[in-house]
């Protein structure tokens, strides 16, 4: 990794993280400009939950449609498909049952067409995921649909919660740490309209439907892809015979890559992003500690279900 791009920090330990990141630490600027995200191991890579690997089942199980033969759930256009096919299952589902969700026209326009495909509603000018799809997608993101989203905060200790409590259920801790991601939300907002934009989108969905994502300040990113879905895309293939590939890199390596390849310069800000590395020893400390500054699960998913993930995370805080 480059440092001027993604800096890694190592913390010796809980006591040593909040004194970092306090309003007086090391790392204060980064409670002002920046999103997080927290990994219950080193291990896990910054890769959407669509594009990984052990959801390429259920990814096509969702959507309600037959896995292709052949490597052929390696092709983004099937990939484009799946996720496509996915989201308008969860559309559809959710309407039929009176539950209020962001509404996407040509969902609503095929609703009863069984055999609907997205091949007249795209073309190799959008976008994927598309525009019409962003908040729909964001919502059905949150209630365990695979996406193309990456969930982060706005809050460092809401994502360290999940670091914590991953961390707290596994088996083996002894030689891995915890990470904490911290992205640096206003460089990217700011290089948009100019030559130096990313293909990076950070989306914040409509709150007031989704009480989860209300209390855990979620922000969404979505690298962008090209639509392997339109006509035009399905004529190219039919005449060369040429397939996309799907891209699983994570997205430090996408940010990274695209920065060094175009030089897009820093402006002084510092890195673009920072990994920090706590010890997973002290994931039992830094529970109790969060849990201590109200964020616990009964504060960050609302009602009786974020009551009974306190006591189940509890159960495993006791185990320690």
């Amino acid at each position: 990794m480059s440092e001027n791009i993604i800096e890694e920090v190592y913390l010796e330990d809980v006591k040593e993280l909040y004194q970092q990141l306090s309003p007086f630490g090391k790392y204060s600027h980064l409670l002002r400009n920046f999103i997080f995200r927290g990994e219950a191991s080193a291990k896990y890579k910054l890769i959407p939950s669509a594009l990984r690997e052990q959801n390429k089942s259920k990814l096509y199980s969702f959507g309600g449609i037959d896995k292709p033969v052949d490597n052929q759930d390696e092709w983004e256009q099937w990939q484009q498909h799946a996720e496509w096919s996915a989201i308008r299952k969860f559309f559809i589902l959710a309407d039929e049952g009176g539950i209020v969700v962001p509404d996407v026209p040509f969902f609503r326009e095929d609703i009863l067409n069984s055999l609907a495909i997205p091949h007249f509603r795209f073309d190799s000018t959008h976008n994927w995921l598309p525009n019409e799809l962003l908040e729909i997608a964001g919502l059905a993101q949150h209630y365990g649909v695979p996406t193309r989203f990456i969930d982060w905060s706005s809050s460092h200790n809401i994502s360290l919660y999940f670091a914590a409590v991953g961390a707290m259920k596994k088996n083996n801790i002894s030689d891995d740490y915890m990470v904490l991601w911290a992205l640096n939300y206003r460089y990217i907002e700011n290089k948009r309209l100019t030559e130096h934009e990313m293909p990076l989108r950070l989306i914040k969905p409509t709150y007031n439907r989704n009480p989860n994502l209300l209390a855990q300040k979620g922000i969404l990113s979505c690298w962008e892809y090209n639509c392997h879905l339109g006509v035009d895309a399905l004529y190219n293939f039919a005449n060369d015979g040429s397939a996309i590939l799907v891209d699983r890199t994570p997205l430090d390596e996408l940010l990274e890559k695209n920065i060094l390849e175009r030089g897009i310069p820093l402006d002084n800000e510092g890195p673009l992003m920072y990994k920090f590395y706590i010890p997973s020893s002290q994931c039992h400390t830094l529970y109790k500690s969060l849990v201590e500054l109200n964020f616990g699960a009964d504060s960050l998913f609302p009602g009786l279900n974020g009551v009974v993930q306190r006591m189940e995370d509890d159960t495993y805080f006791n185990k320690k």
